[in-house]
């Protein structure tokens, strides 16, 4: 396999890519009543891992300056700009609340709620789906939707839930089903991400380009040769292929990978050929 090749195939490669069909999606995180600063900014960051941009906090507990402030930065990392540019709406009179929310809801084409308390279905309102199984629209215009938290001790209310056109909650055990505002964000964040992005097989944090049959092949036909050079009765050789095949094809083996193992097989064939090795 030729360096220079590799290496451009490298620089080319892109991990994860926006799948086409749902390039017409905006999502909008909306944290409702959110009541500690220190969850806003762990958002924030999370939000940058997965590629979402937009944030509104509604009538938060604690004010504009504290959630802006250095200290709540600290919590978001990189995602710092998506804290500095959230759209926070205050409110001066919380018997407000419910029609300024209202009022918000209604600017997103599609209002997706999030709730912990959707096992128990005496509650028509709460019956909730799993986000894996969260089915997203194909639009051919422009579609803004909504993914939706409620504050930290209580989550959104009935009258909340109601505006949504979607209910999610994930799966936990029954014995403590509520998990923290961050984590659950994160956890809907990455399955809706997976969704509407298609990711590249590879494994870590950089680039992993994955060896292809063709590649792969070369690495068997080289097996076949030191089986020979072995002197390994046909049967067994034939089962020692695709014992290495099996083991090769779960691995998903980089390009990297397949290179350095080449690399022992030929020189073990080298030397088999030269007759330094012998079959005992």
């Amino acid at each position: 396999m030729n360096k220079k090749h590799l290496r451009k195939e490298i620089a080319e490669f892109q991990q994860t890519q926006k799948a086409p069909e749902y390039s017409n999606l905006d999502f909008t995180v909306v944290l409702i009543r959110p009541e500690h600063a220190g969850n806003i900014g762990s958002i924030t960051r999370l939000m940058k891992n997965f590629n979402f941009n937009n944030l509104t906090v509604f009538n938060p507990a604690e004010s504009e300056e504290i959630i802006r402030s250095h200290h709540t930065q600290g919590f978001s990392m990189h995602g710092k700009d998506i804290l500095l540019s959230a759209d926070i709406i205050e409110l001066d009179n919380q018997n407000d609340h419910l029609n300024k929310y209202k009022e918000l809801m209604q600017k997103f084409d599609l209002v997706i709620a999030s709730t912990a308390k959707g096992m128990h279905y005496k509650n028509i309102r709460r019956l909730a789906t799993f986000p894996k199984d969260l089915e997203l629209p194909i639009s051919q215009e422009p579609l803004n939707i909504a993914i939706v938290f409620g504050k930290e001790s209580h989550g959104l209310t009935n009258e909340e839930i109601e505006v949504a056109d979607l209910l999610i909650r994930i799966p936990s055990d029954d014995d403590y089903p509520t998990l923290n505002l961050s984590h659950a964000c994160g956890i809907i964040l990455y399955e809706i991400y997976n969704k509407v992005h298609k990711v590249s097989l590879g494994r870590g944090s950089k680039p992993v380009l994955l060896a292809n049959k063709s590649n792969k092949r070369i690495l068997y036909d080289l097996i076949k040769d030191v089986n020979y050079n072995l002197k390994i009765r046909n049967y067994t050789a034939k089962n020692i292929i695709f014992a290495f095949k099996n083991v090769f094809e779960r691995a998903f083996i980089s390009k990297k990978e397949l290179n350095l193992i080449l690399g022992v097989f030929s020189k073990l064939n080298s030397l088999l050929k030269k007759g330094k090795i012998y079959d005992e």
